[in-house]
């Protein structure tokens, strides 16, 4: 006799009704302790239906095969993860590099703590074989932010750091995963092993050698971008079970190519990450870091490009001379930009980091919307015969600084802002009676 023959007509007439069907969250959370305790091999479907309390053709239905179905596990607690590392790190925006480490590293324990499922489906041996892909992209993302941190916090005229912090994050990242792993496989009292782990990494950052770390940059420097090794928790994760798999070599990548791969990442809502971006175009995270710096300055020269990119198409299509054109080039491009909901994401997520990388005066946003802008005024003069009210520099940015503030109020007040006041404000900057 089946289940579904042995239960009352009336719950096997509410199983099939549509008001009742299960999500994907609820059935995931029915067969995650089953993942976690026993792996991906030792289950059979029938033993996931009956932990999700549901029937073998529901979960097929909404996930295909069992394959799927644990990878859909896997995806989700790594953004669970993920999520959650990124509000320790807002958490201790500000904090020097020892209160950041004991923020975030006891944010680490707290997730395994709170997700005890989802972190062995993760990084648990049962499904290390599995789960390795997304948990080397996980890491690394982790590594990403520490090494960015390492760089800020820990630099001046003693140390300038390159690859040495990428190496440095890795480790730093690596203890922090295998502290965890270590109190749950022996069942230790985890605000104790959180502390032990805070003491070693801190330990270990205070007492670097400067020339240890400067030979690690020296090494780098020395060799081809393609020659360098694709090892190590940015690119893979150095974890049990796994297998070092490294992205085919890909000599030459232009810059537009970069930072057009990491515009679609933003467009796409995703957190612009270097190890995602050199891995989707086959080079070295190194590499990235190298011809960018760090994911700061990658992502602020992607969305100088991207603003780039709209004034160039909105510029295009405009039919308007002078003052007008600027107008109306201008008033496109901030109504466009108020409603796209990738930029509205990132300055809310981000804040006030991403007020700093916008709004930087010697920042390539600032910088280059400003000269854009001046670009334009430039060739109505050229071309036109528009004189400005003042010299054309100080118009544009006059122009850029009341779009940035506007944006920005639009994005985390998350009320839309009146655009029809602010392009009065930017005819009357422009000496011009209207749009």
């Amino acid at each position: 006799m089946t289940r579904s023959d042995s239960e009352p007509a009336e719950l096997r007439s509410r199983r099939r009704s549509t008001a009742v069907r299960p999500s994907d969250d609820t059935l995931l959370d029915g067969v995650i302790e089953v993942f976690a305790v026993h792996g991906f091999d030792n289950v059979t479907m029938d033993q996931l239906a009956t932990a999700a309390e549901t029937s073998k053709p529901t979960l097929y239905a909404h996930f295909g095969s069992k394959d799927q179905l644990f990878d859909a596990c896997v995806r989700r607690e790594a953004a669970r993860l993920l999520e959650w590392m990124r509000e320790s790190y807002r958490i201790a925006q500000g904090f020097d590099l020892d209160r950041h480490i004991a923020t975030t590293t006891r944010a680490l324990f707290d997730f395994a703590a709170t997700h005890t499922a989802g972190f062995h489906v993760l990084f648990g041996a049962q499904t290390a074989g599995r789960s390795h892909e997304v948990r080397a992209a996980t890491i690394g993302s982790v590594a990403d932010t520490v090494a960015e941190l390492i760089r800020h916090e820990y630099g001046g005229a003693v140390l300038q750091w390159g690859a040495s912090a990428d190496f440095c994050a890795a480790a730093i990242t690596d203890i922090g995963v295998r502290g965890v792993q270590q109190a749950l496989e022996q069942h230790l009292d985890f605000t104790a092993a959180a502390n032990l782990t805070i003491s070693i990494i801190v330990a270990a950052m205070r007492h670097l050698d400067p020339a240890a770390v400067r030979a690690v940059d020296a090494g780098t420097a020395a060799r081809a971008p393609d020659e360098l090794v694709r090892v190590g928790v940015s690119d893979r994760a150095s974890l049990p079970g796994d297998r070092a798999i490294a992205p085919a070599p890909s000599r030459g990548v232009p810059r537009n190519d970069v930072l057009d791969t990491a515009i679609r990442a933003f467009l796409r809502g995703e957190r612009i990450e270097l190890h995602a971006v050199a891995t989707e175009l086959g080079i070295s995270r190194t590499t990235i870091y190298r011809r960018f710096g760090t994911r700061e300055e990658l992502l602020g020269l992607t969305l100088a490009r991207q603003f780039e990119q709209l004034i160039t198409a909105i510029d295009s299509r405009c039919t308007s001379r002078g003052a007008h054109r600027i107008c109306e080039v201008f008033d496109q491009a901030i109504r466009q930009l108020s409603a796209d909901p990738a930029l509205r994401a990132y300055l809310q997520n981000e804040s006030p980091a991403a007020l700093r990388l916008v709004t930087q005066a010697d920042g390539p946003v600032h910088r280059g919307s400003v000269a854009l802008v001046e670009k334009l005024i430039h060739r109505a003069q050229q071309q036109d015969g528009y004189r400005p009210p003042v010299d054309r520099t100080t118009l544009a940015y006059a122009l850029v600084r009341l779009g940035e503030s506007f944006l920005y109020s639009n994005a985390v007040s998350d009320v839309e802002g009146d655009i029809d006041h602010l392009l009065q404000m930017q005819t009357t900057l422009l000496g011009v009676s209207g749009p």
